[in-house]
């Protein structure tokens, strides 16, 4: 397990979200199964320091003295400022089993990416379900196995403790291993009929010429010509 992380907190103060967040702190919620929720209040200097990776372990959140252990659930981030909005805490039991994201660490080499292949990495992390004592830092991935392009690592492919349970479909691709995608696009040459000069780039060749009239004998004479002339 990592290094638990302590998270200082406070009550909530009698004043607006966007006030609160004006003064440096991020509005937040403590909530749990069989316990009642409410607001706390915590600096968002302070929080910001906290590495994403602490997101799927136990940590221990503070409020002013009462102490227990949380996961941090939810993260609400302004994209525009890149501000914290709002954040959720789950308070824990450790006798009941909880739902957490784990990141994958990939290990190895394929030897079907140094026979060409590309690397393509579908997934950074997955979902499992276990309880709090049983959650590993990271789920292990290893390339080794990938030994032919085209070939691909499962969710039920991972190699795990019989504790933990993966939420994923057995079947969803976590890394595989393609082809090598050209942006390369041929493009026919027109087909030119012999003796015949090729059309200049960029313009497209010419219909085929309708015979004159010169060359078309007159319908009538043509008649005549079908019928022996009368003696």
């Amino acid at each position: 397990m990592a290094k638990q992380l302590t998270i200082n907190a406070k009550k909530r103060e009698d004043k607006t979200p966007n006030k609160l967040r004006a003064e440096g702190s991020v509005p937040a919620t403590v909530y749990g199964h069989g316990f009642d929720s409410h607001s706390v209040q915590v600096n968002a200097k302070e929080f910001s320091k906290i590495p994403h990776k602490a997101y799927s372990h136990i940590n221990e959140l503070d409020v002013e003295g009462d102490k227990f252990p949380v996961l941090i659930r939810n993260v609400q981030v302004d994209p525009i400022r890149d501000k914290f909005l709002n954040i959720e805490f789950y308070k824990i039991k450790s006798d009941e089993k909880i739902k957490v994201k784990v990141a994958l660490n990939f290990i190895g080499h394929s030897s079907a990416v140094a026979a060409g292949g590309i690397l393509i990495i579908s997934h950074n992390e997955i979902e499992i379900q276990c309880l709090p004592k049983d959650i590993p830092d990271a789920i292990n991935v290893n390339l080794d196995e990938i030994t032919e392009i085209g070939q691909a690592i499962h969710a039920k492919d991972l190699k795990i403790s019989e504790n933990i349970h993966i939420l994923a479909k057995p079947e969803e691709v976590l890394v595989k291993v393609e082809v090598p995608k050209t942006h390369e696009v041929e493009t026919a040459a027109p087909v030119v009929a012999e003796g015949a000069a090729a059309p200049a780039a960029g313009v497209a060749a010419p219909a085929e010429a309708a015979p004159s009239a010169a060359t078309k004998a007159p319908p009538v004479a043509a008649k005549a010509a079908e019928k022996p002339a009368k003696k």
